[in-house]
């Protein structure tokens, strides 16, 4: 699983098996990833492991 914050996480995230935006990520970027996530000041590194560790939060 890659997460990123910014454009220069898209070369990360195509190879990736799981790519994760953070919620403060410009738009083109959301739409590289798989999934997107809370923002960094909402604590989404650690929902999104959370989330993978335990679906039903």
């Amino acid at each position: 699983m890659a997460i990123g914050d910014n454009s220069n996480d898209i070369s990360m995230f195509q190879i990736a098996g799981t790519s994760v935006a953070m919620g403060n990520v410009p738009d083109g970027v959301k739409e590289k990833a798989m999934i997107t996530t809370l923002k960094n000041t909402e604590h989404g590194v650690a929902r999104i492991i959370q989330k993978k560790i335990n679906p039903a939060i």
